[in-house]
């Protein structure tokens, strides 16, 4: 009796713990992500503000690639258009982002639990310190890739860590189904967000190969694939029904390729490197003996290190530094739950996270104050309003926009005229088919209105001369200018 009552009261304090630690990602999610938060519910972003108009779009009938160019992927779109289908508007994307936190920290939780140190509540809160601030300058208003891509990062890592930390001769070929499906569908959400699961397969594999166990490589490798095809199959179906494969691998493979490889640079997240390196300093100065541990680590950095550095990289990017970085803080709950053995080596771990986290830290000071700034000027949700309403009602299906922040449509809800409603002057200058393609909508089926940034510098000559020769600006405030199309 007194066993059953104590199994009681262990269960329902890890239930408390849980909540709690659910509880603070929901506020966590309420203040940095901004973008989606219902506290402010007159901040809109950028990508995120694009990514919603897809979901939104969908349940009015529209198709993402046929509609609305990019280079995403499609289980993106998915999610966002079950959010809209639950809640139209940022609201329904608000509420799946708090589920998809919250399935995170329950795996950070577990496997801290199972695989590193049976921690109470004060590791568990502890793990969630490095969590959250890294998260949130790279949350950047939320709703992006990234964030998407998380539990399908930590859930591979989860059952990996059986084969990892276990130090077995044999791996499960059912893992190697969900590592599979799980890098099938972050692959058809942004493919690079995949490395930690390329750094366990890569791995496992090493490990299976070195002992021998050719039959079991054999049977993880068909799994993983058969998972991978799982993750196609849903896409695949969809759009074959609608006859808009060709144009969705286009778009995600042919044109994604050409858009983030455009050059190489660390770009603006920087010293966010130093989260990506925690890890590593972490094992070295806690004397981790574990080989695999290891080797998962420096597959995982090399290859961030590489992502990191391609196309445009982005604060949001460094999302991803996370699941590594999180090896790094597990192993220091681990060793400060058993005992740190001697001042110096405590000293060392401490520098290790001061030197880690020290910009991050800084970093997320300005964020939480530059939120209340950037989240509280209505002004460009005023001015986009204001230019609202200089179209008719009937006319609303015949606006394009041009070089215009994406938030445009959000405000509105008016569904763009083209596909290509944003970020044209790049994409232009990527591919000629998109050149083409805008030529021909100007010259055979012209929009009614025409709406651009203030700001915006058009240099692309065939919008240039349409501008000037067909049609004539009626509005212009500090955000937005509008353009009608002259009668004949």
């Amino acid at each position: 009796m007194k066993k059953y009552s104590a199994g009681i009261k262990i269960k329902t304090k890890r239930i408390m713990e849980l909540v709690i630690i659910w509880f603070s990602g929901i506020i966590f999610l309420l203040y940095f992500s901004y973008m989606t938060s219902p506290l402010f519910p007159r901040a809109h972003g950028w990508d995120s503000a694009f990514f919603q108009l897809v979901g939104a779009g969908m349940t009015k009938g529209y198709l993402p690639y046929r509609d609305f160019f990019d280079m995403k992927g499609p289980w993106l779109f998915f999610i966002e258009y079950a959010a809209e289908s639950v809640w139209y508007g940022r609201n329904g994307v608000f509420l799946m982002q708090c589920v998809w936190l919250c399935s995170v920290l329950f795996l950070c939780l577990r496997i801290l639990r199972k695989y590193f140190a049976e921690s109470g509540a004060a590791c568990s809160l502890i793990m969630l310190v490095p969590f959250y601030v890294v998260l949130s300058t790279t949350l950047e208003g939320g709703n992006l890739t990234e964030e998407w891509s998380l539990p399908f990062v930590f859930l591979p890592l989860y059952y990996a860590l059986d084969f990892i930390t276990g130090e077995k001769e044999e791996h499960r070929p059912w893992h190697g189904f969900i590592y599979g499906v799980c890098f099938g569908v972050i692959t058809l959400i942004r493919v690079i967000n995949a490395v930690m699961i390329g750094a366990i397969v890569l791995t496992v594999s090493f490990y299976l190969i070195k002992n021998r166990r050719w039959k079991n490589w054999g049977e993880n490798i068909a799994a993983f694939l058969l998972g991978t095809a799982a993750a196609f199959l849903p896409p695949l179906l969809y759009f074959g029904y609608y006859g808009e494969i060709g144009n969705m691998l286009h778009c995600v493979f042919v044109f994604g390729y050409i858009y983030g490889t455009e050059g190489f640079a660390i770009g603006a997240g920087g010293l966010f490197l130093l989260s990506l390196l925690f890890p590593v300093g972490v094992f070295l100065v806690t004397g981790q003996r574990n080989r695999r541990l290891w080797m998962l680590v420096l597959w995982n950095t090399a290859g961030m290190m590489i992502t990191l550095g391609m196309g445009n990289s982005s604060f949001h990017d460094y999302i991803l530094v996370i699941p590594g970085m999180m090896l790094g803080v597990w192993r220091i709950l681990e060793v400060w739950k058993k005992g740190m053995p001697d001042r110096k080596r405590r000293l060392l771990v401490a520098a290790v996270i001061v030197f880690c986290f020290a910009y991050p830290c800084y970093k997320m000071a300005g964020t939480g104050v530059s939120i209340l700034r950037q989240a509280d000027d209505d002004t460009m949700y005023r001015h986009v309003k204001e230019t609202e309403g200089y179209i008719p009602a009937e006319e609303r299906d015949r606006v394009w926009g041009y070089e215009v922040p994406l938030r445009w449509y959000t405000i509105t809800d008016i569904m763009p005229y083209s596909r290509y409603c944003g970020w044209q002057e790049h994409y232009m200058q990527l591919s000629e088919q998109v050149e083409t393609e805008i030529k021909e909508m100007l010259e055979e089926r012209p929009p009614e209105w025409i709406v651009t940034k203030t700001t915006a510098v058009i240099e692309n000559e065939t919008v240039k001369g349409q501008l000037r020769k067909n049609y004539e600006a009626v509005m212009e405030n500090e955000d937005c200018r509008l353009y009608r199309r002259k009668k004949e």
